[in-house]
């Protein structure tokens, strides 16, 4: 690849630094803007000028340092926060708030509103006051949540608090996840409290959008009438994931087909092949003719991206494709690495915050993969009938595609799913069947009852059959490998490896092999110290869970866990991230209770007192109010009535599933007797390890 056909990557590089020093420093810089005007002004006046070639280079380093500073103030100035009049200078005085919703609300336990404020009315006063900024509100399911729109102007009572942290060690971080939003404060609102003032507030656009994916809900809806089937023809179709049970997500992820369920590059790129197709039945001819095709698909790809209502997956396709029949219209060969990278470039000046989006990472991973690694994995192929040669080529995209967000696969999702490769097969094939008989399907639903219903049944039958394809290849023998922990460190070596990987295959030259074997010879070291540290730890968790108590054990790679009223979901939403980081599978489980016996080589269990190595705890709730033996740590649950901070414990540690009043009440108590404590479900769960032998 040679540099100079790729200009828009080596804009890109310094300028994705910029961002990344700005997300690690996080500080603002003073007169930067200022700074920056006066550097991009003279490097237009050193850019007129002639250098000798020699000197040339000096020109890209002060290109390159533009950049750089450019891309820290563009993620410096985005952050909501330093917005001119931000709500949270009166965070403790505003009664009363005005704001337009600017994203769909989406459904769950909890309504989730997105807000961005206008005014608030201060307490004590009728007047209102300008303001801005983002904010995050929560209802409760029901007619009132039900009827919110984008571009809704409302006006609602309500505390607003800023976004927690996670409660529990490497569970997913919610704030950080809003951050990246650009949302930093929350509130839940009741519905007597919110009262819409204005409708159609926002863009135009917009409102198409998501107005049209209601009707095409509405029509999916009539044609599937099982829940399983029209979740998954919402996703295919529409983009719309909310209504996939747990047990379909797990089954699509676990063979490496989520992807399928989200409207993507992979959608696009079928309908892109499809109007190909029809565009050349047209036989335009010359330049005119190449700019009619291109207008023509261009309109059809951003018509199919409003009416999927816009999601943020088919955002970046459509951003994506859009660059390449541009740059095939005016160059005919537009690089694909140039037309990744201007689009990457488009999408980052409109929100900076999309480099550190998961789904953002993974779909230009996906996409390098298959630039870089598809074409040289075919050409290993001698030449084949057409009936091998396309399941061939689906087999290599999905390969392609898997190895370029290998990587972020491992660290963020712990798990491999072996079988991709296999799924990929079904998904690809029923999902370009699926996305054209869903076309036809809406448009006979305007044109005759009975030809829709047909073709409604023969689609709902083809989505059955892909889910039990599905299910079955999840059943497999190994069909992923689980518990995979990379540490943050580690995550730029394993791209470093993919590189050299890369490199060895591109220039068939042994120096890179060499390479690739030094990080795989780095992986393996870590591996055998996080073993070696596995095998020596002696912790104790006591996690925040408010409707149960759950408590990990860690001797070693053993885990003994104390769990009461929790389901596994609930347990490994609190727990499994930790479990997977310390190396312990499931191992013994053990429910509180008056005849609770256990023993082990460093951990003695009678009832509810506990005792691992040379820590004594005792368990205190409503069977057990007050203890008896005098212990190090007194865990206090369920609000216990009859319980009192007495002598008997040194260490008090109230848990999640009290209530707040009481937590306040104890904690006074510990004052007063000058006993230390600590509240779960303030400061999150409580962690004891380094045992004294």
């Amino acid at each position: 690849m040679n540099p100079h056909e790729v200009p828009c990557l080596r804009l890109l590089i310094p300028f994705v630094a910029g961002l990344g020093l700005a997300n690690w420093l996080d500080a603002p810089v003073t007169s930067l803007q200022t700074v920056l005007f006066v550097w991009f002004a003279l490097g237009v006046l050193l850019s007129l000028r002639a250098f000798s070639y020699r000197w040339r280079w000096l020109y890209g380093v002060y290109l390159h340092l533009l950049l750089l500073a450019f891309g820290y103030h563009h993620f410096i100035r985005h952050h909501e926060l330093r917005q001119e009049h931000h709500f949270r200078a009166q965070l403790n005085t505003g009664r009363q708030w005005i704001g337009v919703v600017y994203e769909a609300p989406s459904q769950g336990k909890k309504v989730k509103v997105p807000v961005r404020i206008e005014a608030l009315c201060l307490a004590g006063s009728d007047t209102l006051q300008t303001a801005s900024g983002n904010m995050m509100l929560l209802l409760e399911p029901g007619p009132c949540a039900d009827s919110l729109r984008y571009g809704n102007r409302i006006l609602f009572q309500a505390s607003p608090a800023p976004t927690e942290g996670p409660k529990n060690p490497e569970a997913f971080d919610y704030r950080r996840y809003l951050h990246y939003k650009n949302i930093h404060y929350q509130a839940f609102v009741k519905p007597d409290s919110l009262r819409l003032l204005a409708s159609h507030q926002g863009w135009a656009a917009w409102e198409t959008a998501y107005s049209a994916r209601s009707r095409l809900l509405g029509i999916l809806q009539r044609y599937f009438p099982e829940t399983t089937e029209y979740a998954v023809a919402c996703a295919l179709l529409v983009g719309y994931t909310e209504d996939l049970s747990d047990e379909l997500r797990t089954a699509y992820a676990e063979t490496g087909s989520m992807h399928a369920l989200a409207v993507s590059g992979t959608h696009i790129g079928m309908l892109y092949v499809g109007l190909m197709f029809l565009v050349g039945r047209l036989q335009l001819r010359g330049n005119g003719g190449r700019a009619i095709e291109t207008g023509l698909i261009l309109a059809a790809i951003w018509a199919f991206t409003l009416l999927t209502g816009a999601t943020a997956s088919v955002l970046r396709a459509s951003v994506m494709f859009s660059v390449y029949l541009f740059g095939r219209l005016l160059w005919r060969e537009a690089s694909a690495w140039n037309v990744l990278a201007a689009s990457a470039l488009l999408l980052l000046l409109y929100n900076p915050y999309l480099l550190f989006d998961v789904g953002f990472q993974l779909s230009y991973s996906a996409v390098a993969g298959m630039v870089f690694f598809y074409p040289r994995f075919y050409k290993m192929f001698p030449p084949m009938s057409r009936w091998l040669d396309e399941p061939l080529k689906v087999l290599l995209v999905g390969v392609s595609a898997q190895l370029g967000t290998l990587p972020l696969t491992l660290y963020y999702f712990h798990q491999f799913p072996v079988y991709f490769w296999l799924s990929g097969w079904v998904v690809v094939l029923v999902g370009a069947v699926f996305l054209w008989g869903g076309a036809l399907l809406v448009l006979l639903d305007a044109l005759s009852d009975q030809l829709a219903q047909a073709l409604g049944f023969l689609l709902n039958y083809m989505l059955w059959g892909m889910n039990k394809a599905i299910f079955w290849i999840q059943e497999l023998p190994g069909a992923v490998v689980r518990d995979i922990w990379v540490p943050n460190w580690f995550l730029p070596l394993i791209f470093l490896g993919l590189a050299f990987g890369g490199a060895a295959l591109a220039t068939r030259r042994g120096k890179w092999l060499m390479g690739l074997a030094g990080v795989l010879i780095l992986w393996g070291v870590q591996q055998s110290v996080a073993t070696w540290q596995h095998q020596r730890q002696a912790q104790l968790v006591v996690y925040h869970v408010r409707n149960g108590r759950l408590v990990d054990i860690m001797d070693g790679e053993q885990l003994i866990t104390i769990s009461s009223q929790l389901n596994e979901k609930q347990e490994n939403y609190a727990a499994q991230a930790y479990r997977t980081a310390c190396g312990v599978r499931k191992g013994i489980r053990l429910s509180p209770s008056d005849s609770l016996e256990y023993e082990g080589r460093h951990l003695f269990v009678r009832g509810p007192y506990v005792q691992f190595h040379d820590i004594r705890l005792v368990f205190i709730d409503t069977l057990h109010p007050v203890p008896i033996v005098r212990t190090d740590v007194g865990i206090l649950s369920q609000s216990a009535r009859k319980a009192h901070i007495g002598g008997l414990f040194e260490l008090a540690i109230f848990d999640a599933t009290n209530s707040r009043s009481q937590s306040n009440r104890w904690q006074e108590a510990c004052v007063r007797l000058d006993k230390p404590w600590y509240d779960i479900r303030q400061n999150g769960a409580w962690l004891l390890k380094h045992f004294h032998h």
